[in-house]
């Protein structure tokens, strides 16, 4: 063991020019010298540092070396440091005898021998060397003593629990050798192949289940030799030949150059289930956008974000390259005359509530236009100042030139219609100007003489608010509008014509035009009639057999949101034992701490029992600590079974969000501050309560903690540093308005752009090889949306990720908070 610093030598002597001649005799030494002139000087060193050596002289004014060297031994630092006095002085029995009992190891007389100099003072550097050695290596040597005790307890600890612990888990647990020989399994795996380990007989894996086996031989393949671990998902039948999925994690472990691999299964099935059906419906939704030609979008001024579905890109000509960017793109395509309204739909839309139709025009890649046809719902939020743009979107080209071609056919002057009824009606539907073809198709002559007779009375009864609808198009937005209607001429005669009607203006202020082309009207035989029978008697089968569809889909469609309901209370389970799962190593290390000290309490107690020293005041200060102690754990024990309770999903009761947010991190502090990351919290002076279940505002708040230390944990293993610099985990309460905003705030990796729209989505991660489910952030919105909150996120790519909790504020708490 080298030595890992240079000694240092104290010399005191009053004359300057003995000082120059020590540092020329032993300036070469390994050591480094101090020389002082001054003994009062001296004083304040020594408590400074420990010298190897101290080399003093005996005559000098203000102290002599023998009162400088009492002092020394007075001292903390310097109480066994060698002292050699080199004195011109002399030395008669009494202050020889001084000398010494002040400490002094040798006496040098001046003039002294240099060579005698170096080789007394080398003699005790390597004493002081050999010293410093020794104790390091002792110190050292208890360090490792000590944390064997205390790593052969907690073995022993581990050991004594381990298998009751592994025998009671629900996941499959084996052990087997590099052979894959069965060394260990639990009842979890027994039971699913019905096998038995009689703890004598060694069986291969293949023996139990050939399928396993070779699953188990292909996952060590991908490890490689380099990996330590790896997960893996696939469908296995049990001894009842039920196919069941399972997430298989197997770790590699070399015991005295043995290779050994622990595997565990977990039961997955019903989350496979939830996930493809949540696949199937994404691909059919996606499916019925692109029937449709529909495609769907949402921005919100927050994120600025702009999300679209597959359909929305194709009708927008937006490439995988152009995501990131989809608004800007979006205004590249737009009709230079369309740019104005569609700028003034995303920047000055008032602070309100909104349902906007939109038309623009766009340029294709092939400099064609097309039409698209835009309805948006706009929602704001007041205490946010944000609003949210959700939308569809669909072309209209094909019915835009449709219309216009329409628009042409029809014309507008009255003496171009010879062959059809034209008609004028002013703004209250009364007939202004009729052609001859329309007196004689209402057989109405005298409409010409005597005009401003209401349409309305050529209408049957039954066909009144029809033709009242098709007067009034322009009120739906529409420049024209035509249907089939019954009319009743004069002669009381009913005739079914075919109507256009489409707006003019002129200087009386315009009104509704109208041209009807009368329908021929079938001939009705007997065989027609039967015919027509037959025909409607297949419209009411086919009614029939409409609401008897419509009734099995509906009990389909309860029957699928029941099976829903049972997976997201599976999910929100599995979300909680994996939180449960990060919180092990806090939970053992609040438990071992007090238990420690209640052990060390009773071994002192029964020390000093076996002495038979009985202090009645000792006995009672020290049950007062281990009761102390005990208190804690039952603390602690309480806030986790308060965690993994499974409480209703009410929202009566009023909580105290401080003091929730308080008992989360105190769940989880320690065992982030283990791994170099602070949790910095700062509650709001006054008590902030909303309406809501406590228990699970603290898993959701746990959950997203969680993330937050995840995301450290990656960009610290990302730059290779052991502590962030920056402030870890920051959360705050405060009243907002009307409102009680939980902040929470980390200076991880942060979160791509692309990935926000989709890390509220179950089983979403970005995390490699399987490391989670993806269900904590899923399983919080929930939670959150639950109690009327809302969850927002900012974030920015290696710098931070701010979620925000945001709930409604209760103003008078009618039941008393427990806690």
């Amino acid at each position: 063991m080298g030595f890992n610093f240079t000694p240092e030598v104290l010399v005191v002597d009053d004359r300057l020019e003995n000082l120059d001649l020590l540092e020329a005799v032993l300036g070469k030494l390994d050591a480094k010298l101090e020389l002082i002139q001054s003994p009062l000087d001296a004083i304040r060193k020594i408590d400074e540092k420990e010298y190897a050596l101290i080399i003093l002289d005996i005559q000098m004014p203000q102290m002599d070396g023998f009162a400088l060297a009492e002092k020394i031994r007075s001292g903390t630092k310097n109480q066994s440091t060698p002292i050699i006095f080199l004195t011109a002085f002399y030395l008669d029995k009494e202050s020889e005898q001084r000398g010494y009992e002040c400490g002094c190891a040798d006496f040098i007389m001046k003039p002294f021998n240099s060579t005698i100099l170096k080789n007394k003072v080398n003699i005790f550097l390597d004493l002081f060397k050999n010293r410093k050695q020794k104790e390091e290596q002792n110190k050292k040597l208890n360090n490792a003593l000590r944390d064997k005790e205390l790593f052969e307890n907690r073995l022993k600890n581990l050991a004594s629990n381990y298998r009751s612990i592994i025998e009671g888990q629900s996941e499959m647990i084996l052990k087997v050798d590099s052979s894959l020989k069965i060394e260990f399994a639990n009842k979890a795996f027994t039971d699913f192949f019905d096998y038995t380990l009689d703890g004598v007989s060694v069986n291969s894996l293949a023996e139990i289940n050939k399928e396993l086996s070779d699953q188990i031989i292909t996952a060590i393949k991908q490890m490689n030799g380099k990996k330590e671990s790896i997960i893996m998902e696939k469908s296995i039948k049990n001894h009842l030949s039920d196919q069941r999925w399972f997430e298989w994690s197997i770790f590699k472990q070399i015991e005295f150059d043995n290779m050994n691999y622990h595997i565990v299964g977990r039961d997955v099935s019903d989350r496979k289930l939830l996930k493809d059906s949540l696949i199937k419906k994404e691909l059919m939704v996606r499916k019925i956008q692109k029937l449709a030609r529909v495609g769907s979008f949402e921005w919100d001024s927050y994120t600025k974000i702009f999300r679209g579905s597959t359909e929305f890109y194709r009708i927008y000509e937006i490439s995988e390259k152009e995501i990131d960017h989809v608004l800007e793109n979006v205004k590249a395509k737009l009709h230079p005359d369309d740019l104005s309204g569609f700028d003034k739909v995303f920047h000055t839309i008032p602070n309100k509530n909104q349902k906007l139709e939109l038309k623009h025009r766009i340029l294709t890649r092939e400099k064609k236009l097309r039409h698209i046809h835009v309805e948006l719902n706009i929602e704001y939020n007041e205490k946010l100042d944000v609003h949210t743009y959700t939308g569809v979107a669909w072309d209209v080209t094909e019915d835009m030139e449709m219309e216009t071609t329409f628009k042409h056919s029809l014309g507008f002057e009255r003496d171009e219609y010879h062959d059809r009824a034209f008609i004028e009606l002013n703004k209250d539907n009364e007939i202004v100007f009729i052609n001859d073809f329309g007196c004689k198709l209402l057989e109405c002559e005298d409409l010409k003489m005597i005009p401003y007779q209401n349409i309305l009375k050529f209408i049957p009864d039954l066909h009144q608010e029809k033709a009242k609808d098709l007067f009034n198009f322009s009120e739906q937005k529409r420049d024209f509008a035509f249907d089939v209607l019954s009319i009743q001429s004069k002669n009381q005669k009913v005739k079914k014509v075919i109507l256009v009607a489409f707006s003019y203006q002129n200087s009386n202020g315009g009104g509704v035009r109208i041209l009807m082309n009368e329908l021929p009207q079938p001939k009705m035989d007997h065989s027609n009639n039967g015919a027509f029978r037959a025909v409607v008697s297949d419209l009411q089968e086919n009614e029939r057999e409409f609401d008897k569809n419509a009734e099995e889909l509906q009990d389909r469609m309860d029957q699928e949101l029941l099976v829903n309901e049972y997976h997201r209370k599976l999910l929100a389970q599995k979300s909680e034992l994996e939180t449960l799962g990060k919180m092990a190593s806090s939970v053992v290390n609040e438990i071992n701490q007090p238990l420690s000290g209640i052990s060390m309490v009773i071994d002192n107690i029964l020390l000093r029992l076996s002495k038979g020293i009985v202090e009645k005041d000792y006995i009672e200060d020290k049950c007062s600590q281990v009761f102390k102690d005990i208190d804690r754990i039952k603390a602690f024990l309480s806030q986790i079974g308060i965690f993994n309770s499974a409480q209703h999903e009410s929202c009566e009761d009023s909580v105290n969000v401080n003091l929730v947010v308080q008992d989360a991190v105190n769940l989880i502090k320690k065992q982030y501050k283990n791994s170099n990351v602070e949790i910095k919290l700062k509650v709001d002076p006054d008590s902030l309560f909303i309406c809501g279940d406590k228990y699970k505002l603290q898993k959701a708040i746990v959950n997203i903690l969680n993330n937050s230390f995840d995301s450290i944990g990656e960009k610290l293993k990302k730059e290779n540093v052991k502590e962030i610099n920056e402030d870890g985990i920051q959360i705050k309460t405060k009243l907002v308005d009307k409102d009680v905003v939980v902040s929470i705030k980390d200076f991880g990796e942060g979160i791509d752009s692309k990935n926000l729209n989709y890390i509220f989505e179950p089983f979403f991660s970005t995390k490699k090889d399987g490391v989670n489910s993806g269900l904590s952030l899923y399983v919080s919105k929930n939670i959150i949306q639950k109690m009327n909150g809302e969850i927002k996120v900012k974030s920015k790519k290696n710098e931070f990720t701010e979620m925000k909790l945001i709930f409604p504020f209760e103003q008078k708490v009618e039941k008393k908070e427990v806690f």
